[in-house]
């Protein structure tokens, strides 16, 4: 039997995340300032409100896996670029053809979403990722839209995936496919980690 998290353990778990938020904030403004936007600007094209968008820059609240997608599409780069840019860095310098297990970089860990990169960088038109979405995990409470098209096989477990108004349970065995601008979310309400090969085309 595993024994329960420690207060220490938790303080730690929290901090991490607390750190974690913090650098996620200090590149974003790094990109904008890079780019000269201003945050009113981000604002009106990413549709978040300037003051979430203060929150973020200054590492005072993590944003959901929505909102990653959605600011780093207006900022030109991958969500990966945002949460681990020196582990991004070595996945583009690796083998162009071939992706070991252990170069499988995490990508993306956000809201109970787990992602991590499942081909080269080698055709850019063309991205896959081993995504699990642990037993709560979702990609936010709102669905959202970015550019390109997209892919999936569900491996193990179920999630439901949000198309518009519909509801999809997609459960080990199912396929799916949308264009990535119609709005979409997905969420796993269920006691089973889900296990999907998750493939993006960005335009």
């Amino acid at each position: 039997m595993s024994k329960a998290p420690t207060y220490e353990d938790t303080q730690g778990t929290q901090q991490d995340s607390k750190n974690e938020a913090n650098d996620i904030g200090v590149r974003l403004r790094m990109r904008r300032q890079e780019l000269g936007l201003t945050l009113g600007h981000l604002s009106e094209v990413s549709g978040l409100s300037t003051g979430a968008l203060s929150q973020i820059e200054r590492g005072l609240v993590s944003p959901t896996v929505r909102t990653l997608y959605t600011i780093a599409e207006v900022l030109k780069m991958s969500p990966a670029q945002l949460i681990d840019p020196q582990g991004f860095a070595t996945a583009v310098r690796a083998n162009p053809y071939v992706l070991r297990a252990n170069e499988q970089t995490e990508v993306l860990n956000v809201g109970g979403v787990i992602k991590h990169r499942a081909s080269p960088e080698l055709i850019e038109t063309i991205k896959s990722f081993v995504v699990r979405i642990i037993p709560g995990g979702s990609s936010g409470e709102e669905c959202y839209t970015h550019s390109g098209e997209e892919l999936g096989f569900v491996i193990s477990g179920s999630f439901t995936l949000q198309v518009e108004d519909t509801l999809y349970l997609l459960s080990a065995g199912d396929g799916f496919a949308l264009p990535s601008t119609i709005s979409h979310r997905f969420f796993n309400n269920h006691d089973e980690e889900a296990l999907i090969l998750w493939v993006n085309k960005p335009e």
